[in-house]
């Protein structure tokens, strides 16, 4: 193969994934550079010899030609969204959007498909710093994209060069302006006060003093959802500490976080954590 042929970075698969409680996946090769940030719940990811602890907000960066196991909680199994990256695919041949994974893919020894210049190392960190908040952004972008089909070749090359270059700066170390903007530690200290009543999302941003359309860019900016979606991550967050730490039914607790219907309370509480909530806390030890 020659070295020398033109080439660049290009997303091949991106996907969002929720897993059951205490599902276990296992992938003994992955011919792609993969980035995984945990979006609820948490787990572990082995890789490599190592084992990684992953809760909200979580950044894993995945090197070239790697082994990978998931272990979801089994109370709050994680959700996470996932993007491949092949760092150097020859601009002259088409893009299969695909990762190889599995022993028999042709994919996997691919000539075409080549890792990047310079040795990586599976690097876990915060999603506060900018240039994770920005993997998590373009991820989260180039995960619609891929669901919307069909793949469009030039998209997607542009996607991996800018998520390319952000790993470079993640790699780095830079943390210039680390941490959350003001106005939305306002958002989302509110919420976090009012979770027992409805809220919407003009309601919110006007507490951060924003429009609605700027609250929804600084959640999904440093959250990876939406204002909606974070506020129903925060009221089941907070649903299993009740039920984990006090002897409340299990319609007070849904009424605390802002569902007056038992039922749909259950329903959405299962969604999240593969249980219903009248089992969730069985076994627990009281004081």
């Amino acid at each position: 193969m020659d070295e020398g042929q033109p080439s660049g970075p290009v997303v091949v698969w991106a996907n969002w994934y929720r897993f059951r409680s205490a599902e276990h996946i296992r992938h003994n090769l992955v011919v792609s550079v993969s980035f995984v940030w945990v979006v609820q719940g948490s787990g572990v990811i082995r890789t490599g010899g190592q084992e990684f602890r992953l809760t909200t907000h979580s950044l894993l960066r995945l090197p070239w030609r790697h082994s990978v196991e998931y272990f979801a909680d089994e109370r709050a199994p994680f959700g996470v969204g996932t993007i491949h990256v092949i760092p150097r695919h020859d601009l002259s041949v088409p893009v299969t959007p695909r990762t190889a994974y599995t022993a028999d893919d042709p994919l996997r020894d691919d000539p075409h498909r080549r890792g990047p210049e310079h040795r990586q190392t599976t690097l876990l960190v915060s999603g506060t710093s900018p240039a994770a908040r920005n993997l998590v952004t373009l991820g989260s972008y180039s995960i619609e994209k891929f669901l919307a089909a069909p793949f469009d070749e030039s998209v997607f090359r542009s996607l991996g060069s800018l998520i390319m270059a952000e790993d470079s700066s993640l790699e780095a170390g830079d943390e210039r302006g680390q941490g959350t903007p003001i106005i939305l530690d306002r958002m989302t200290e509110y919420v976090t006060a009012n979770l027992g009543r409805h809220l919407s999302v003009d309601e919110i941003a006007s507490v951060g003093g924003c429009s609605s359309v700027t609250a929804e860019r600084l959640f999904a900016r440093h959250t990876g959802l939406s204002v909606l979606a974070w506020v129903r991550g925060k009221r089941m967050d907070e649903a299993a500490s009740l039920l984990r730490t006090s002897g409340l039914r299990v319609n007070e607790v849904g009424r605390m976080v802002g569902f007056d219907d038992p039922l749909y309370f259950s329903r959405v509480f299962r969604a999240t954590y593969s249980i219903p909530p009248s089992q969730y806390a069985s076994g627990e030890l009281r004081p």
